[in-house]
């Protein structure tokens, strides 16, 4: 029994000495003050956490083609908003408004998601368009 117990002990030591992943604020990362629109076709999604992600290449003022990576909530928040796998797929053209990395590189953290058709798939509470 004793020997079983250490075992355990000695399991959750190693687990406990793993790296964690990191995660980051909102503040950390996006500018509140630098509000995004864009409308583009989706070219990936990663359902990863602690973040989804979406792909989407967008045409810019001059009708140049840029790639976005837009952040969105983690899967289970979506989920939970019934937002599965097949609600936005491949070649979808959808809308995002959200707020540019501070960085400025072409990543986005999404307050709203709309679809083709003006289906409001996906709005946060800090989106305008948001319920």
């Amino acid at each position: 029994m004793k020997s079983v117990f250490l075992g355990f002990v000695g399991a959750a030591l190693l687990l406990a000495a793993l790296p964690a992943a990191p995660h980051h604020s909102f503040a950390a990362e996006f500018d509140i003050n630098r509000p995004v629109k864009l409308t583009g076709a989706v070219t990936r999604l990663e359902w990863t956490n602690p973040h989804a992600w979406i792909f989407i290449d967008a045409k810019d003022d001059k009708n140049n083609v840029q790639s976005w990576a837009i952040e969105l909530v983690g899967i289970n928040d979506l989920l939970r908003l019934g937002w599965g796998r097949d609600k936005v797929k491949t070649g979808d053209v959808i809308s995002i408004d959200g707020f540019g990395a501070k960085n400025g590189t072409n990543t986005v953290n999404a307050a709203s998601v709309s679809l083709a058709n003006g289906e409001l798939v996906w709005a946060s509470a800090k989106s305008p368009n948001a319920k």
